[in-house]
């Protein structure tokens, strides 16, 4: 019956046949066509792009070295006095309290001088006495003479003269009791001087030991003055930076000096060193001399520097001539610096010759107007090319 089907239907077999090949043709110009649609992308070759600096002109100029250091208020001069007799005393300076400013040459404390004048009168009468004794001496020494005189005539043999008929060590010890007289009178005179207590110069009183009233003993205590003609600030200072500091009593290497809790400031000078080294810091220990400290001279109306005042001081030390002044950050490895030279890096070697905060100043291997890069580089390479910033600082 399939026989018969097929011969009375012969286009049934030729579309099975047909069919197939025709999707497959089609399936085949589908794949080609899409394939000729595709959009082909085209590998660049990458570009090679110079970094972007920005740079800083140099140029050298004059630059004095500052040395920054701390420091504390102390005396130039300070003094314990003393009594050097002993009493009561009967009178005081209305300045002589603690803090108070006492002139040169004032009387501080005066001790009751009684006894001290009974004393010179004293001594004055037996100077009066030994004077007498003295004259008299005289006398009896020419009347023993006379009488040798006499005697020598009178004996056939004659008489030698001694000493002691002369009575010279007579004359002697009478004139021995004269000095000794003086010498108690001057005594005396000084002890009576030593009850008024003179300030020895224009003086701040730090402390106070006695008032009016009160006894005091010989080498007793009385009083701690300070010389406020001058103060001193003592500071540490590295030794390799103690070179760069002139150091001379009068003409010293100036210093600024700032308190750091009051905000005032003062000037001074380096007058000397301690001498000694510290054990901790191994720093040398420098003297700054500061005149007229509270302002009383020809720095009146200046704020009062007090003692023992923490302190900044900024010391003036040696100027350096044709140097560079640069950021320290952009100094590199090895003491060298990135300069910018016709688009491309140029790596140089410098000497530093002082370093101070955040600024370093180069003496040798730069030259004027020279491009210093201020940029970071990942991978600095002489000779490799660099772009300039728009905004490339000057």
């Amino acid at each position: 019956m399939n026989q018969t089907a097929s011969h009375r239907f012969p286009g049934v077999t030729l579309l099975k046949i047909i069919l197939p090949v025709c999707l497959i043709a089609a399936g085949i110009a589908g794949f080609w066509h899409y394939k000729s649609k595709t959009v082909a992308f085209k590998r660049k070759p990458a570009e090679k792009t110079a970094p972007v600096v920005d740079i800083m002109k140099v140029n050298p100029g004059r630059v004095t070295a500052l040395i920054r250091v701390m420091g504390t208020v102390q005396p130039d001069r300070e003094v314990v006095i003393k009594s050097q007799v002993a009493g009561t005393v009967i009178q005081v300076a209305p300045e002589f309290v603690q803090g108070g400013l006492i002139p040169k040459g004032e009387t501080m404390v005066r001790i009751d001088p009684a006894d001290y004048k009974l004393a010179v009168s004293k001594a004055q009468s037996a100077l009066a006495h030994a004077q007498a004794d003295f004259e008299i001496e005289k006398g009896q020494q020419q009347i023993a003479r006379e009488e040798l005189k006499l005697m020598a005539a009178m004996s056939p043999n004659g008489l030698r003269e001694t000493s002691l008929v002369l009575r010279k060590p007579q004359l002697e010890q009478a004139r021995a009791a004269v000095a000794s007289a003086e010498s108690d009178l001057e005594t005396a005179r000084l002890d009576l001087e030593r009850t008024r207590i003179i300030v020895p110069f224009h003086a701040l009183v730090l402390s106070k030991e006695v008032d009016a009233g009160a006894m005091t003993a010989a080498q007793g205590g009385l009083a701690t003055l300070v010389d406020v003609t001058c103060y001193q600030v003592k500071v540490q200072v590295p030794l390799d930076r103690l070179d760069r500091i002139r150091i001379h009593e009068t003409s010293g290497s100036p210093v600024r000096i700032r308190s750091l809790y009051a905000g005032r400031e003062w000037e001074g000078r380096v007058v000397r060193t301690t001498g000694a080294v510290t054990e901790q810091s191994r720093m040398a220990g420098v003297i700054i001399r500061v005149d007229d400290p509270l302002g009383l001279g020809p720095a009146k109306g200046r704020p009062a520097m007090l003692l023992d005042d923490h302190v900044e001081a900024v010391i003036e030390g040696q100027s350096f001539d044709n140097v560079f002044s640069l950021p320290r950050a952009l100094v590199r490895e090895n003491s060298s610096l990135w300069i910018y030279h016709d688009g491309v890096l140029e790596i140089r070697k410098v000497a530093p010759v002082w370093i101070e905060n955040d600024r370093v100043f180069i003496q040798s291997g730069l030259s004027p107007g020279d491009l210093v890069i201020c940029s970071d580089l990942s991978a600095p390479v002489p000779g490799m090319a660099l772009t300039l910033a728009s905004g490339e600082s000057q």
